[in-house]
């Protein structure tokens, strides 16, 4: 019989003012976050050509009116009532 043990969730030790960088990635077919401390490695772990997909999208609504899509966005906002103030 074998006996399996749970597989242990990897950490990542950093100083308090050392920011974490999180770079999605696709492996073995699974959406996945990793996490970097170094911007270096960050950078090098991003899948070439992505840089240029996420600029890509800034012209995806360029065919939109400016004007029709602000009345839309305030027609919304005066349809719906506000969310209540969060309680701490």
């Amino acid at each position: 019989m074998v006996i399996r043990r749970p597989a242990r969730t990897p950490s990542l030790l950093v100083r308090s003012d050392q920011p974490l960088i999180g770079v999605i990635l696709e492996e073995r077919g699974q959406e996945v976050v990793r996490y970097f401390a170094d911007e270096a490695e960050a950078d090098a772990a991003i899948p070439p050509g992505a840089a240029q997909d996420a600029l890509s999208l800034a012209g995806a609504w360029n065919d939109l009116s400016w004007d029709e899509m602000e009345k839309e966005l305030d027609r919304l906002r005066h349809e719906n009532p506000p969310s209540p103030p969060l309680s701490l």
